[in-house]
C-alpha cells in the first residue's frame, strides 16, 4: 500500500510540474464524465481547478478501463506512474484528442 501512495504522489507531482489538470465533472448537475467525448484539453483545463485525489480517481478509472480492453489484470505502480506521465505529456500537445484515445495510445502495450 505504501508503494501505491508513493507512486500516486510521484505521479501527482509530475502532473503539477507540467501544469496539467485533474478531471472535473463535465456537468455540475449530473456529476458524470462522458469519457467518450472528453478531450485532453478538457482534462488539462479542468484538472488545474481540482485536487490530487480527483486526478488519481480519473486516472485509476482510465487504467481500469484499459485493463478491461487489453485483458491485462496486473496493476504495477511504476507502470501506472509512467503511463500517467506519458498521457499528461501527450495531452499537453494534443488537446483536441479524446482522452480515452490518448490513453489507449499511451497505455496499451501491443
Amino acid at each position: 500500500m505504501k508503494k501505491f501512495v508513493l507512486s500516486s504522489m510521484v505521479f501527482c507531482a509530475a502532473l503539477f510540474a507540467m501544469n496539467p489538470v485533474h478531471a472535473k465533472k463535465q456537468s455540475q448537475d449530473s456529476g458524470n464524465i462522458d469519457f467518450g467525448s472528453y478531450t485532453c484539453g478538457q482534462f488539462l483545463k479542468e484538472a488545474a481547478e481540482g485536487d490530487e485525489e480527483d486526478i488519481g480517481v480519473v486516472l485509476m478509472w482510465i487504467d481500469g478501463y484499459l485493463s478491461g480492453v487489453s485483458g491485462d489484470t496486473v496493476w504495477k505502480p511504476s507502470d501506472f506512474t509512467h503511463f500517467s506521465e506519458r498521457l499528461a505529456n501527450y495531452c499537453a500537445s494534443h488537446q483536441n484528442v479524446k482522452l480515452l484515445d490518448a490513453a489507449k495510445s499511451k497505455g496499451i502495450q501491443h
